[in-house]
């Protein structure tokens, strides 16, 4: 296995981004076919951030006791370690070209050119935000940020934590946190607790994610943390960091209840509305899209074989609708078997099984991702309870006013207010506000995001340095004479 990112090669069988569960799993079983394979990763260590995990060296809170499924990814890990694998650690993609040529970053400072026969995107979801008055200031956190902190490093952001949103992941924080010694002040959930039964009959074929569920709730129950339903964060405030959150009850459609506000005195906020898809490099390359809010928003259009609208090119778990890890290890095995048939490295009858069994459960992984996102999604009235002076991008500083009046300005599509007044043109490049900016503009202009569109995707995919370019443009030309 080669794990380091020195002389890699330039021509590869097939090339994996991302190396979560998807790309784990299908990276493991085709190295085991003899294939030659490339897993790139802008992580320090593959597995993703559910497979993150707290460094020995840090003592105590070394105490890491990982669940079922957790359990199973740390063996797709190890066995991809004893794998002849390409791996490329700290590595992003830059950009992507036709024949599926690629030009990567790598550690921030090394430009390279690589191109493979079968391509698979396996790039994950990043946490999705609703925005409120001071969202900005320091001491909120992510609930994603949180854990990170947690699991990388073993640091809590504070003693006392106060956490809120959306989604199942809000109890898995609050479980951690109290893990690590810390105190959850409330986990506060914007759905009603009665929503959640509409759940229990997919369920059934979901019974890690009931048992991990059941886990949490019974280590919030006896720590007596107040898990409050129908709750929605309206401001921070502070002066110089946060100080206070006020928070207030909200509706079945999620329209603030006036009068019900209370305020939280806490030095930190962890606050996450659940994961959209990654789709990025996917939209880059040229894959055809889809909007449902059923999957988590935008999403990568596959087949049942996995296979996007560009020839040899997959796409496997979040990216095809968010819904956890063991969809994302069924798409994993999905891609393989595909990839493997593609190089024919496995007969058209043992495809043909293999893929039966394997479509098989993949209809009861979406059933739940259409379940999950359909009580998770984030309410009309929620969006547009946002005040105006709410910054929505904060690399622009733009707020949820300017968005209203470009969008009654007649700028009521993604490009045409990124045109106008440069929203999502900072660092993040819409990776933090852009899933947001479709938000507001299906809650004000009352189309659908598969309506109003996306904003596009270019080269480069992520900030690059002009010294890394630069150096790759000499060498690529020394290579012509």
């Amino acid at each position: 296995m080669t794990e380091t990112n020195e002389n890699p090669n330039s021509k590869y069988d097939v090339v994996i981004v991302g190396s979560g569960f998807s790309g784990i799993v299908a990276a493991g079983i085709l190295a085991h076919h003899q294939l030659n394979i490339l897993l790139v990763d802008e992580n320090i260590h593959i597995g993703g951030q559910l497979l993150r995990k707290i460094p020995d060296q840090l003592g105590d809170y070394s105490s890491y006791h990982p669940d079922y499924v957790k359990k199973i990814g740390f063996r797709f890990v190890e066995n991809v370690k004893q794998k002849k694998i390409t791996i490329m650690n700290r590595t992003c993609v830059v950009g992507i070209y036709p024949n599926n040529r690629l030009m990567l970053e790598s550690e921030r400072k090394d430009i390279l050119d690589v191109s493979c026969d079968i391509l698979l995107f396996a790039t994950g979801a990043r946490e999705r935000y609703l925005p409120f008055k001071g969202w900005t200031l320091p001491g909120v956190y992510s609930t994603g940020m949180v854990q990170v902190l947690m699991k990388s490093s073993g640091v809590l952001p504070a003693r006392k934590i106060l956490i809120g949103g959306s989604g199942l992941f809000l109890f898995s924080v609050g479980y951690e946190v109290l893990k690590n010694r810390g105190k959850v002040l409330a986990v506060l959930e914007q759905t009603g607790m009665i929503d959640k039964t509409k759940m229990l009959p997919v369920l059934i074929h979901q019974l890690s994610k009931l048992s991990e569920g059941a886990k949490y709730l019974s280590k919030l129950f006896f720590s007596f943390v107040p898990v409050k339903y129908r709750r929605k964060i309206i401001e921070a405030r502070g002066t110089g960091a946060l100080e206070e959150v006020v928070v207030g009850k909200v509706d079945s459609r999620g329209k603030l209840l006036e009068g019900s506000e209370k305020i939280y005195k806490t030095e930190a906020l962890a606050v996450g509305y659940g994961f959209v898809p990654n789709i990025e490099g996917p939209q880059l390359a040229g894959c055809e899209l889809e909007f449902s809010s059923a999957k988590g928003g935008w999403i990568v259009n596959v087949n049942d074989n996995l296979e996007t609208s560009v020839e040899n090119i997959l796409a496997a778990g979040e990216i095809t609708g968010v819904g956890g890890a063991l969809k994302s290890i069924n798409e994993g095995k999905i891609a393989a078997v595909t990839i493997l048939r593609k190089f024919e490295k496995i007969d058209e009858t043992a495809y043909q099984r293999q893929l039966k069994k394997l479509i098989k459960e993949r209809k009861h992984h979406m059933r739940f991702v259409h379940y999950f996102n359909s009580l998770y999604h984030i309410p009309q009235h929620a969006i547009l309870d946002v005040q105006d002076d709410t910054i929505v991008c904060r690399c622009e500083d733009i707020t949820m006013g300017d968005i209203k009046k470009g969008i009654a300005s007649g700028y009521d599509t993604p490009m045409a207010l990124k045109s106008g007044m440069r929203l999502s043109m900072g660092n993040c490049q819409g990776r933090t506000c852009g899933p947001m900016v479709y938000d507001i503009l299906r809650a004000v202009t009352g189309q659908e995001s598969g309506e109003t569109g996306l904003f596009h995707a270019r080269p480069p995919l992520k900030p690059v340095s002009i010294e890394a370019l630069s150096e790759f443009k000499e060498s690529q030309e020394e290579k012509k004479r």
